[in-house]
């Protein structure tokens, strides 16, 4: 587990954490911010300098979400890495799938990827080249808010109630305006079985509980589905 002070502000997941969230595998969590074997991460992940840590932080768990994305869409490991590379070193964007700037430009950068790396990539006819990916930065960066060009929080589409911000308990899915753990809703919910009952625990009125369990229910749907599948290639 990583120190306090390099946890404060920045979040922590574990890889199964990590992967509930974004509907992928632990082990392609892992595989993209630590590496596996002879293949180096895709990025030098905010723990990575913790012996034996293999937790992830907030700007990591939305590059992964991003990468996932990618990788669902059939570009490859290469073409991400050789797009996060060129970000880096020909733009000065240190941290380039969380930043506001590859929210805006990330589709050129993308194409120069799969333009200069050689590699053919499977995207569907009806949606060819610049708009495929387009349509993925789009569907993966417009629920996020942003602070100094990088994200700063979380706001899961469909559960406009529910936030994920790595300034609040540690970057745990909560019920914003409460500040209550979803997770712990939902723990509850499946004990009890009765919404109303919890509105009235927390304090919180009814619909907003249902926001949240469905929102850990979604998650629990997700997780199931990826479970041991995740994108189609690591």
């Amino acid at each position: 587990m990583p120190l306090d002070h390099d946890i404060l502000g920045h979040g922590v997941y574990t890889p199964r954490e990590a992967a509930r969230l974004i509907g992928e595998t632990p082990q392609h969590v892992f595989r993209w911010t630590r590496g596996s074997g002879p293949t180096e991460p895709l990025w030098q992940a905010h723990y990575q300098f913790v012996e034996d840590s293999t937790e992830i932080s907030f700007l990591d768990l939305i590059e992964v979400r991003v990468v996932a994305a990618m990788r669902r869409q059939g570009i490859s490991l290469q073409s991400i890495r050789y797009a996060i590379d060129f970000a880096q070193n020909a733009l000065g964007v240190e941290r380039p799938l969380s930043s506001r700037d590859f929210k805006t430009d990330g589709s050129e950068i993308l194409m120069d990827a799969i333009e200069d790396d050689g590699e053919f990539v499977s995207l569907s006819k009806k949606a060819p080249g610049q708009k495929v990916f387009k349509r993925i930065i789009e569907q993966s960066l417009n629920d996020l808010e942003y602070e100094d060009d990088l994200v700063a929080r979380w706001r899961p589409k469909g559960f406009e109630k529910v936030i994920i911000d790595p300034a609040r308990s540690f970057g745990d899915p909560l019920v914003d305006e409460f500040g209550v753990s979803t997770g712990m809703i939902y723990r509850e919910y499946q004990e009890f079985n009765d919404a109303k009952y919890l509105s009235k625990i927390y304090e919180i009125p009814v619909q907003v509980i249902r926001v949240a369990i469905r929102y850990e229910e979604n998650l629990d749907k997700k997780s199931k589905s990826t479970d041991g599948k995740g994108t189609a290639r690591s």
